[in-house]
């Protein structure tokens, strides 16, 4: 056999004994938009929907805690939790709702989950 027939042989030999994994698509713990967008603009009195995913990276079923902290002028105004049963690989599509304070401002709404998932959305009140 020739040298480049040994190293054909050797290639197929490998591609036979160490098989090529798929590629997996990057799992992201935490999406989160406020009226489908990552920042809005609202007048007083206005409701808003605050939606997102929370998605289990993980190989087992898990309590996912996701906690909403909203904050004006770096002060928290009010936080909220919540528990999510969610399956190995799976994800949980979470929504509610919320009337717009009539303070003029700026709002930010800060999610994170005990699986390690973070996402800010941003209000301001004209």
């Amino acid at each position: 056999m020739t040298r480049r027939s040994l190293w054909i042989v050797a290639a197929l030999a490998l591609m036979i004994l160490v098989p090529i994994q798929p590629a997996h698509a990057q799992c992201t713990p935490l999406t989160l938009t406020v009226n489908g967008s990552s920042s809005v603009t609202l007048s007083p009195g206005s409701t808003l929907m605050i939606a997102g995913s929370i998605s289990n990276c993980g190989t087992q079923t898990a309590n996912i805690v996701g906690t909403l902290t909203i904050t004006r002028n770096g002060m928290t105004l009010a936080t909220y939790s919540n528990t999510y049963v969610v399956a190995a690989g799976q994800t949980k599509l979470v929504s509610t709702s919320f009337i717009v304070p009539n303070d003029p401002g700026v709002y930010v709404g800060t999610v994170t989950t005990s699986n390690g998932g973070s996402a800010t959305v941003t209000v301001t009140v004209t």
